[in-house]
């Protein structure tokens, strides 16, 4: 019996083709298979974290789903621009100036604007507080367990964390709503009031020049606590893959969470192999008129197999020790 269980295990696939996780800088990071549905690499994904400006991804998500009109006008007030902190990312709006709901997606996003964030808030629900109430809720639908939000910014604060695992099953979710995906995956934009913004990586990209083309759509972090982050969206063949990294150290401007992420590219290009499905034909009835062929899947074959011969053991043992009676 403990032999043909060992049989099982062997042969009864439980995984799909998981690598080895490279060297990198980064505390925690996690790669994704959209089309297989499968985790290729981890490091430290459960990990509770702070995740700096990645909550931006949520803040935009949440406001996306929101909003009735996105071509419909928000004039920017004082109180939607109070209480921006100092060393936060902006995208450069100025009260007085009248935008588009969407150019505020864009804003938020691509410069990573912290103004844009807080002018959504006000904009969606009346105050920062209420919108975050709504982040939190739309978290807990998307069913993760590990992430609580404070602010839309993702500045330092107490009571703010997630995990790379929680961030990713954000991301997949988020890039399953159209207006979003192309908001993340744009590299530069000209808001309605004439402003033009760019993806943050073309900033981080600017002391190393690294080839980026391999990254479809990201988003950047960096606070004190929570050190260099990042998500991105690329490919592997046909293939739509995920990747978050966090808490990459801070070292001479060096971007390591740049860094990481080509890193972890580079590596599932190499060395992962997309798994092919088996199929055996197992009967074939032919006539004048039809074919009809019936496909099952190999490791469905191998189960049935060894499950008759669990089955046939313990038959075969039961009939023995009656004998014996």
């Amino acid at each position: 019996m403990k032999k043909i269980l060992l049989l099982f295990v062997c042969f009864f696939p439980i995984g799909v083709n998981a690598l080895d996780m490279p060297e990198i800088n980064s505390e925690a990071a996690i790669v994704y298979d959209v089309n297989e549905d499968t985790v290729i690499l981890e490091k430290n994904s459960d990990e509770v974290r702070s995740i700096a400006s990645l909550t931006k991804i949520m803040t935009v998500l949440t406001a996306i789903e929101n909003i009735d009109d996105f071509s419909a006008s928000v004039t920017i007030t004082n109180e939607m621009l109070a209480g921006i902190y100092w060393n936060a990312s902006v995208a450069g709006l100025k009260v007085g100036d009248t935008v588009t709901y969407m150019d505020l997606l864009y804003a938020a996003i691509l410069p990573s604007g912290a103004d844009a964030t807080q002018v959504l808030a006000y904009a969606v629900s009346g105050s920062v507080d209420a919108f975050v109430a709504k982040m939190n809720e739309l978290a807990l639908r998307i069913g993760v367990t590990n992430t609580h939000y404070v602010n839309t910014t993702g500045l330092d604060q107490d009571g703010a964390y997630s995990t790379a695992h929680d961030q990713l099953l954000i991301l997949s979710y988020a890039l399953k709503n159209p207006i979003f995906r192309t908001v993340y995956t744009t590299k530069s934009y000209t808001l309605s009031n004439g402003l033009q913004v760019e993806a943050t990586i073309s900033k981080y990209n600017e002391i190393l020049n690294l080839d980026t083309s391999k990254i479809i759509g990201s988003k950047t972090g960096n606070t004190t606590n929570a050190g260099l982050c990042m998500s991105a969206l690329f490919y592997h063949e046909d293939h739509e893959m995920l990747l978050i990294t966090l808490g990459a150290q801070v070292i001479e401007d060096v971007p390591y969470n740049l860094i990481d992420t080509l890193t972890l590219i580079d590596n599932v290009n190499e060395s992962y192999v997309i798994p092919k499905e088996k199929t055996v034909t197992t009967a074939s009835i032919v006539s004048s008129d039809v074919v009809v062929s019936s496909n099952i899947n190999y490791n469905t074959i191998i189960f049935l197999i060894i499950l008759f011969l669990l089955v046939t053991v313990f038959l075969f043992r039961r009939v023995r020790r009656r004998k014996r009676k």
